[in-house]
């Protein structure tokens, strides 16, 4: 697998997606602004960096993106598609123009407990979403939660859902590791399964830290705040803050209780109560410096009494209130009234969307769809306006239906020109790899095949080598070993070969004056008039004859069969010292000639 590594700006992703602009960088990957060049509409492209691939488990990672791109709710971001780019697993995403809950937080501080009571209310609507889905996020935190732009209603997004547990498999799903400390559920820290109640923990954290601006456990060190989540009772979030509602406070510490089984079961739940309980500030304690106020003019100007116009006046002020309030209405129509927020269309099919659109007051209107590695076939996977923007009651929705994975199948090509080949697969933007081989078949430039092979289906951008003919094989060296001399001259020439240089070695196997090898070796590729060099026998090399007479038998017989010979013995007894040998002392004859020795 090979990894690219730094601001990939301005790189061209599955052939689609362009990346415009680096939104954001952490230890584990980045997010980008891109242009969906099919779809032409902005996303978002989180992108797993090279140093968060460390561990990385893909199977899992594009288990859980599939998952969660199921997952259709106003307040969940929803994920397009996912792939792996230059070695590097991506997701694509909804892109939500505006900013997070951390940088609210960093410029107020802390929210208007009513306020702060309808995010969290958005906030557990969308992760019940997720836990009917069987999906936990395990990490709620305002950088996970981003604020849509001059958005009204649905206006809070919770992003990163299960991807950061994904991208390291099953291996650490029990531990804290992939947790925030400020915010991790005690159950988490001491190793058990995330459950629906550990997202109802963190939430309860994160909504402390909206009412009182700040967490109940914070330090330098990250492994101790864990160990107080998991070893202390968070605190009531009057003493931070009094004017926090004593029935909300209890809410908030009921389900950051330590023991799962004492919180609210799952998000549902946790929203249920919320509705339920008095979010109107408590009377502020003595000392306390109390939310900005904003000063309003309630007074009127009134005819005095027994004036002689003022029923006059009475009817010329009710006229006035009158066309004010008419102007009044009329404008909150034109620019209030007749607008609403578009609802969520994604969770519809091709079957059911325009009977659900037509019950939420509008028309729907279908554009030619698109292609999505998530979503299946026929299912909404995309809509204009998007859910939660603004949109005059009754009018149209743009939807574009999902036409399933984008496949391709791979053209025959066998017989085409090189650059009619690279036209053909350039119509799904794959990655073509061209090789070059002979042919008896095909002429010099044309195709002789593809891989993988034609008719075979393919993702866009998926990697094809063709394979290029470079004409008719050139001429083999024919297999000479064991021809003498002259027949292995004969057989070159037939072949257009000629005779190159030409030497003599030893050989037990092979005949003198016969060919040993060649080079080139037999069926090497050679061009004609090349010249073939021979290696000629001079058949078995020879070996003097030692002087064993006087030596053991034994010994004598081990010494001969080392050199060579084939030894025969005539000996009176079975042990005894040679006394003659059939070849002299001196003389040189071919190895493996055959010797007498006689023993006594």
């Amino acid at each position: 697998m090979t990894t690219t590594t730094g601001d990939l700006t301005g790189a061209h992703v599955d052939g689609r997606y362009r990346l415009q602009r680096l939104i954001a960088h952490g230890g584990m990957a980045s997010v980008y602004e891109a242009h969906d060049d099919r779809l032409d509409r902005t996303v978002a492209v989180k992108i797993i960096t090279a140093s968060g691939i460390t561990g990385f488990d893909l199977d899992s990672f594009t288990n859980e993106a599939r998952n969660i791109a199921r997952l259709s709710h106003p307040n969940i971001v929803a994920v397009f598609d996912q792939g792996v780019h230059d070695g590097l697993p991506y997701v694509v995403m909804e892109y939500v123009p505006g900013t997070t809950l951390r940088d609210l937080l960093n410029r107020r501080r802390r929210l208007r407990i009513e306020e702060a009571a309808e995010l969290c209310a958005q906030i557990l609507d969308g992760l019940q979403a997720a836990h009917d889905a069987g999906l936990v996020h395990r990490d709620i935190k305002p950088e996970n939660i981003l604020l849509k732009n001059g958005g009204r209603g649905d206006r809070v997004k919770v992003v990163d859902f299960g991807l950061a547990e994904a991208v390291h498999g099953e291996s650490q799903r029990g531990g804290p590791l992939l947790a925030t400390a400020a915010y991790v559920a005690p159950e988490l820290v001491s190793g058990q399964s995330a459950t629906p109640a550990s997202d109802v923990y963190s939430t309860a954290i994160l909504l402390y830290e909206l009412l009182t601006g700040e967490v109940p456990f914070d330090g330098p060190d990250a492994g101790e705040v864990a160990r107080r989540h998991r070893d202390e009772d968070i605190p009531s979030p009057r003493l931070a803050a009094p004017d926090v509602p004593e029935g909300l406070a209890q809410l908030v510490t009921a389900a950051a209780s330590r023991r799962p089984g004492e919180r609210p079961v799952d998000a549902g739940a946790f929203a249920r109560r919320l509705q339920a309980v008095d979010t109107e500030p408590s009377e502020q304690a003595a000392g306390q410096v109390p939310r900005p106020t904003r000063a309003v003019r309630t007074t009127m100007v009134v005819p005095q009494a027994g004036s002689g116009r003022s029923w006059k006046a009475l009817i010329k002020l009710a006229i006035i209130i009158a066309i004010i309030a008419a102007v009044a209405a009329a404008g909150w129509w034109i620019g209030i009234g007749r607008y609403t927020d578009a609802p969520s269309l994604l969770s519809q099919d091709a079957a059911s969307v325009a009977a659900y659109a037509e019950d939420e007051g509008f028309e729907v209107e279908f554009d030619e769809g698109g292609y999505s590695e998530g979503v299946p076939k026929d299912g909404v996977l995309a809509q204009n306006p998007e859910p939660g923007e603004r949109i005059r009651l009754g009018s149209t929705i743009t939807v574009t239906l999902s036409l399933g994975p984008e496949r391709y199948e791979v053209p025959e090509l066998a017989g085409r020109t090189e650059d009619e080949a690279l036209a053909e697969l350039g119509k799904f933007s794959a990655e073509v790899t061209v090789a070059h081989d002979y042919s008896t078949e095909y002429p010099k430039g044309q195709v002789i095949s593809t891989d993988p092979p034609a008719g075979q289906e393919v993702k866009a951008g998926a990697s094809v080598t063709v394979t290029v003919s470079d004409g008719v094989p050139p001429l083999q060296v024919p297999d000479l070993v064991g021809m003498d001399e002259d027949s292995a001259e004969e057989a070159l020439e037939a072949n257009g070969l000629e005779v190159g240089e030409t030497s003599e070695r030893y050989s037990d196997t092979i005949p003198e004056g016969s060919v040993i090898e060649s080079s080139p070796a037999a069926d090497s590729p050679v061009a004609e008039g090349d010249e073939v060099g021979l290696v000629i026998s001079e058949g078995p090399e020879p070996v003097e004859v030692p002087d064993v007479v006087g030596m053991d038998v034994d010994d004598a017989k081990e010494l001969l069969e080392g050199l060579g010979f084939t030894v025969k013995t005539g000996q009176i007894w079975f042990t005894g010292t040679v006394f003659d040998q059939s070849l002299d002392e001196g003389d040189e004859v071919d190895k493996g000639s055959e010797i007498w020795i006689w023993a006594r």
